[in-house]
């Protein structure tokens, strides 16, 4: 069903940087950190470096009259999730963790520590400071009738980077679901639409880092009413992602719409539709993904799966690390595949043969 099929990891939305004469990062210009990066942005989220004028932590909570100690509260959350970032090798890893114990990180729980993540995660991104890749992707594939090539998109990333550059082309209402629906995407944590068939089609293999509303207007997918997502970019809704942001931190009717690898949330529509798209790629483009060992179970299916695979493109700086652990899991099925490298990261590396 789709001959060429895009694999895409938190390297994709890496964006660009902005550094200090010793080389050093002092603000994410455009995209969001990377796994190294995540306590340092969320230092820069404490301390009001990042956006100068329009501080969550203080700003925000200034404008709705928050008291003192509940505002102390939040930043101390913020605070323990940046020491959860630098005592484990990624936050995944402690993510992993907590799910299999049942333990606590300084008080957080499993739900906690993603409740946290997908908080601080929201309130990184920013439409006019999006990785432009996207754009520059979107640009050379799309027709004018907003179509794509027979592709399908696997993304571990739970940003909302690709909507956000996909938004422009939307001529009606620029809700995510919406979004959602005009791209075909299958997303493991809220239903949609998701067609098969379609030429072109994305799979958020983690959910989205956004949240559901049980108070809101309900939305309808496929006869089906379902909770509408606090949509703070496009949904018309009254807060901004750091008014936002304050009430995910604080409790109230939220859902959080981050599910990771190892949870069984729609697993087998998830591999069912995987299996699908993807059985006939011939050629894998891999962008700013390392294949860690704590999705290994679910990417081993992933590759397993696409027994015509001919070629495999890695678009990131870490090649050969990547390319061992491909090899790794070719091995697993006594494969051997044609793996290249893409040393250019300044755009997102487009194949010649879509059919």
């Amino acid at each position: 069903m789709s001959r060429v099929a895009y694999i895409l990891g938190a390297g994709a939305s890496y964006g660009e940087r902005i550094y200090d004469k010793d080389g050093n990062v002092v603000r994410f210009s455009r995209g969001l950190p990377v796994v190294n990066e995540i306590a340092y942005a969320l230092k820069l989220l404490q301390q009001g470096g990042e956006r100068k004028g329009a501080i969550f932590l203080q700003e925000e909570a200034k404008k709705q009259n928050v008291a003192l100690n509940v505002y102390e509260n939040v930043r101390h959350m913020l605070s323990i999730l940046e020491r959860a970032c630098t005592s484990y090798p990624t936050i995944d890893t402690l993510a992993k963790q907590l799910f299999v114990t049942g333990g606590l990180f300084e008080g957080l729980n499993y739900g906690d520590l993603k409740r946290y993540l997908s908080t601080a995660l929201l309130m990184m991104q920013d439409e006019k400071k999006r990785d432009l890749r996207y754009d520059g992707f979107i640009a050379a594939l799309i027709d004018k009738q907003r179509k794509f090539p027979n592709m399908t998109i696997l993304s571990w990333n739970y940003d909302v980077q690709f909507e956000m550059a996909y938004s422009g082309y939307f001529t009606k209402e620029r809700y995510i679901p919406s979004l959602w629906r005009e791209l075909n995407v299958f997303n493991k944590k809220y239903p949609t639409d998701f067609r098969i068939n379609d030429p072109f089609a994305m799979i958020k293999l983690n959910g989205t880092a956004l949240f559901t509303d049980s108070s809101l207007e309900k939305w309808s997918v496929n006869g089906e009413s379902v909770n509408r997502i606090t949509d703070c970019f496009y949904g018309g809704n009254k807060y901004t992602p750091y008014q936002y942001g304050y009430e995910y931190l604080n409790g109230g009717n939220y859902e959080n719409l981050l599910s990771y690898a190892w949870e069984e949330d729609n697993m087998n529509a998830l591999r069912k539709n995987i299996g699908l798209r993807t059985f006939d790629t011939r050629e894998l483009i891999v962008i700013g993904y390392s294949f860690p060992y704590v999705n290994n179970e679910l990417d081993t299916f992933i590759i397993g799966n696409m027994s015509k695979l001919d070629k495999i493109v890695i678009q990131d700086k870490n090649f050969e690390d990547i390319k061992e652990r491909l090899e790794g899991i070719l091995a697993s099925f006594r494969r051997t595949v044609k793996i290249v490298p893409k040393s250019s990261l300044q755009q997102f590396y487009i194949p010649n043969r879509f059919v």
